[in-house]
């Protein structure tokens, strides 16, 4: 499929996080505002039913409904209609490997707790069925209760219900529903009870023999329907209607089996009861060792689906398909790609069921993967998208605005304050070694005691004991230094799975002398194909297959919980690097890089999205751009810590022998102040220090050193709001924000250039630009929820109307209003719109700029039909003044080769080609060097057209 050919994709998307109070209404009412900003396509967040309340969307409960909350169908319509109509094409976000469960709103979810396998829809959540511990139980872990099981049923909080014809299991709010062998079983008992008159008891009985009747295993003809229960659960509401004694002598038996109040042996019926369900209801800790379906990283309410299953992919996609069959969606994002079984198959078979709904297609849906890059890696090229979301651009963007040099001062800074010694390596390995024990003991248990069961038929392996496979799975895993890799059925290991695996084995068995090796590379010889034998059955083959993708399922949420949502908040050396997709290990990187790589992206994956903050960001583009500027000023940034510390020590709480918060924290803080400061003046407010704390509780949870979620230390976490108070009262921290204000004026001030510098960036190299809701003006959020609000859209609107109106010298005189990033990414997008082919189809050239200052520049060519697109953009600015304008480059200059258009000479006239400065249109004359002095006399930065008119 034709996978870099521009047709039907996006030139630039505008993500918006939808929900109860930001309906698709909303959203439509901004469609002439995105419109004008020279947007062409929206991209959603998930619009399927979710989750009552879902700030996100991503806790889907039903693929055949659009969200209520967010206006339903008919808004949804209305809105793709309206976008239509300015030629707006839609994006959606669709989550193909998981479901919500929270509640009782997932209908697929609870058919399979009341009927266990007999559902005809336990084939569609990745459940492990058969117990590889208590063979013979076949019941699925429900960890809900905010207790042990035993101390909730005896405090009298577990009890069978009974409302218009249902049973159900009642704890707190939520209702799980009884298998039909209880019904027969509480209607029976019913029956008996001295209330109960003849009418009643008849009905009773006759309604008990009918679900007694309907069939109860997998081994029946079929499995038990949907529909018979609910007519059978009909019949029960109508007899309790038209009957009063019926719902008396439900009453009467119900309040035997939950028990009088007494002794603990007053629940004992209800236990058994209990027992009897296709679930078992559990304390909410009992997950993280023995649930026993694979969940969305580590949330329970969040269930895996079989989307390797046929039926399962054709029922959450039916809606789906006939968006795309209509022309109504455009493209798509897929969520969690690392989490499919099989993702080559899911992409080919999203890509003929879009093929198949437009049967006179002859190109491919837009499809982009959310999928973590590392450095180096790319996506498999069989992988029928078109890219990725754009993460792994962020980490090419800090190679070029992060000082290579500075990173052995800050190293030994980071060192001499905190006290941490280890490298960013080992402590990726030690927390995904902590998240295995903590929140994935359940897979390296059961994908340890699956194999030793395996192997136990193999007479030359079966002495490898459960204990030594438990400890090779594990550490692999904690080793793997990929997200994944893409072993496929039958298929040969790809060479580069092959490596990963290969070097994950060495540096397990490195890192742990005191075990044999054996059974480390006997379980690598499993996930590179070295074993089984020919010899081997198919059989036996194939359930060792079952194995390896079972794997492979877990390694990506186990590398996203270490290293995202635990390394990036507890290894603080230069926190701008610990962005999703980044290398915190990578200080700065070449020029010659970033170009290497965006060529690269013009020859392979030209319409990957390229993204610079998402609602998964750790911090809003705006805030590392600032951030970056630390790796220039590393001198005075060592002298400022030191002198910010001597200041608010006092602020410091002593908690069990303590001081909080720490020095690892305390460095933490004072790089998102820096980040996060609104523009100046600023007097810091209560929104603001409520900001801050609500932020450090979630760093301080997540980095697990002094609390954590599970286990939260409310002494520290209260000590660490103390001590923001403490600085940013201007009562107690007077001296401190006398001190602050002016240096994070100063960091604002360049950061101000490497924002401008990275969304042209974004604009003018190959790839899609995607920006996220509220980012085309200054964007210092933090980690969610902070970049999850509400955006307040009206000033917005009137400041791009005002910002397209003013002379650009004005705006950047005025940058701390936010109108010259607005102003910048309008003019640029709609550029964009009007020359579509120059961007999607267009070469990349590097250009080497010459002179004084040719280090602190990045330049770049692009062609296409005649055209020529000159980009050029600064780095490293404080050594340069801020902006750095004009004369301040003195020789350095960049002159273009063979400029390629020549357009035809007037009668009497000779030929003039002239660059045109697509943003402040000033000419400069081609052919010639172009002197920084001249190009940056007005804007830090020029993107200058040769060609047709524009």
């Amino acid at each position: 499929m034709p996978f870099t050919d521009a047709e039907g994709v996006p030139l630039s998307t505008y993500r918006l996080q939808l929900r109860k109070d930001f309906p698709f209404d909303a959203a439509r009412g901004l469609l002439p505002y995105f419109d004008d900003l020279g947007i062409t396509h929206c991209y959603l967040s998930p619009i399927f039913m979710s989750a009552p309340g879902s700030t996100h969307g991503y806790d889907v409960n039903d693929y055949h409904r659009i969200d209520a909350e967010l206006g339903g169908r008919q808004a949804f319509d209305a809105f793709a209609k309206a976008a239509r109509a300015r030629r707006m094409g839609l994006v959606l976000d669709f989550v193909p490997n998981h479901m919500g469960i929270h509640g009782s709103s997932n209908r697929w979810w609870q058919d399979v707790l009341e009927c266990g396998r007999s559902s005809p829809h336990a084939d569609f959540f990745d459940v492990d069925w058969n117990d590889p511990f208590q063979p013979g139980r076949t019941q699925v872990l429900v960890p809900v209760l905010d207790d042990q099981y035993g101390v909730v049923l005896e405090a009298g909080r577990l009890a069978i219900g009974y409302e218009d014809g249902a049973f159900s299991v009642r704890y707190a709010d939520l209702r799980f529903p009884v298998s039909p062998a209880t019904y027969a079983m509480l209607l029976a008992g019913a029956s008996e009870q001295p209330e109960c008159t003849e009418s009643a008891r008849d009905r009773l009985r006759a309604i008990a023999e009918a679900f007694r009747s309907l069939p109860l295993s997998r081994g029946a003809d079929e499995p038990i329907g949907r529909r018979p229960r609910n007519e059978l659960k009909a019949q029960l509401a109508a007899a309790a209607e038209a009957d009063p004694g019926v719902g008396q002598a439900i009453a009467a038996h119900l309040a035997v089996v939950n028990g009088p109040e007494g002794g603990p042996h007053d629940r004992d019926r209800l236990d058994e009861l209990l027992a009897q369900q296709h679930y078992r209801l559990a304390h909410w800790k009992t997950g993280a060792h023995e649930v026993n379906y694979r969940r969305f990283f580590a949330i329970d309410t969040l269930i895996g689906l079989r989307m390797e299953n046929s039926e399962v992919f054709r029922e959450t996609h039916r809606i789906l398909g006939g968006f795309i069959r209509d022309g109504i969606v455009a493209g798509v994002r897929i969520d969690h790609i690392d989490g499919l079984r099989n993702p080559l198959e899911y992409l080919e078979r999203l890509q003929g069921l879009a093929l198949k709904e437009r049967e006179t297609a002859t190109r491919p849906v837009y499809v982009v993967v959310e999928k973590i890059l590392e450095p180096g890696e790319e996506i498999d090229r069989s992988w029928p998208a078109h890219g990725t979301t754009g993460y792994e651009f962020i980490r090419q963007l800090s190679g070029l605005f992060v000082a290579r040099a500075a990173g052995a001062k800050l190293d030994a800074l980071y060192r001499d304050f905190t006290g941490e010694q280890d490298s960013f390596r080992d402590v990726v390995y030690q927390n995904k070694r902590l998240v295995l024990d903590e929140m994935f003991a359940n897979a390296v248990v059961q994908l340890s005691q699956r194999l030793s069961n395996l192997v136990a038929s193999d007479r030359r392996w079966r002495d490898l004991t459960r204990f030594e496979l438990s400890v090779a799975v594990r550490e692999i895993m904690a080793a793997l230094g990929v997200y994944r890799i893409y072993r496929r059925m039958n298929a040969e290991c790809r060479p580069e799975d092959a490596r990963e695996i290969e070097h994950a084995c060495k540096e397990a068995i490195r890192r742990n002398p005191r075990q044999d090796p054996q059974p480390f590379q006997f379980v690598r010889d499993v996930l590179v194909g070295r074993y089984p034998p020919p010899s081997a059955t198919q059989e036996y083959r194939e359930s060792l297959w079952w194995w390896v993708l079972t794997w492979q399922q877990y390694t990506g949420a186990i590398m996203a919980k270490a290293v995202e949502d635990t390394v990036f908040y507890a290894y603080n050396r230069f926190i701008a690097l610990n962005e999703v997709g980044g290398d915190p290990d990578a200080f700065g990187g070449t020029v010659a890089a970033f170009h290497a790589d965006a060529a690269r992206r013009r020859e392979t994956m030209p319409h990957t999205l390229l993204t610079t903050s998402t609602h998964d960001t750790k911090f809003g583009e705006d805030v590392r751009a600032r951030l970056y500027v630390l790796s220039e000023l590393a001198d005075e940034w060592r002298d400022w810590v030191y002198e910010w510390h001597a200041m608010n020590v006092r602020h410091k709480t002593s908690v069990g022998g303590c001081l909080a918060p720490d020095a690892n924290e305390e460095y933490r803080i004072y790089q998102t102040l820096l980040g996060c400061w609104p523009m100046p003046p600023f007097t810091p407010d209560e929104a603001f220090r409520s900001r801050l704390k609500e932020h450090l509780r979630k760093a301080t949870n997540e980095a697990k050193r002094n609390t954590q979620w599970l286990h939260p230390n409310e002494r520290w976490l209260t000590a660490c709001d103390h001590f923001i108070d403490g600085l940013l009262d201007r009562a107690t921290g007077g001296d401190f924000l006398d001190s602050f204000a002016p240096r994070a004026l100063l960091l604002a001030h360049l950061g101000l250039v490497n924002s401008l510098a990275q969304l042209v960036l974004k604009l003018t190299t190959p790839g899609v630009p995607d920006f996220y809701q509220g980012c085309e003006t200054w964007n210092l959020t933090l980690v969610d929820p902070d970049n999850r609000q509400l955006i307040a859209w009206g000033p917005r609107t009137q400041a791009a109307a005002m910002a397209a109106r003013r002379p650009w010298r004005e705006l950047l005189r005025d940058w701390r209003e936010g109108g010259i990033k607005l102003r910048l990414t309008r003019d640029l997008l709609r550029f964009r719109r009007a020359h579509a082919a120059l961007f999607q189809e267009g070469s990349y050239e590097a250009v080497e700029p010459q002179g004084r200052f040719a280090e602190n520049l990045v330049c770049f060519v692009r062609r296409c039909g005649g055209q020529t697109l000159l980009v050029a953009v600064p780095r490293f600015s404080s050594r340069l003044g801020c902006p750095p304008l004009g004369l301040v480059w003195e020789d350095t200059c960049v002159t273009i080769p063979d400029a390629g258009f020549r357009p035809p000479a007037a009668a009497g006239c000779a030929p003039t080609p002239a660059w045109r400065d697509v943003l402040t249109g000033a000419e400069f004359a081609s052919g010639g060097p172009l002197p920084f002095a001249e190009l940056f006399r007005e804007l830090p930065l020029a993107v200058l057209h040769l060609g047709a008119p524009h």
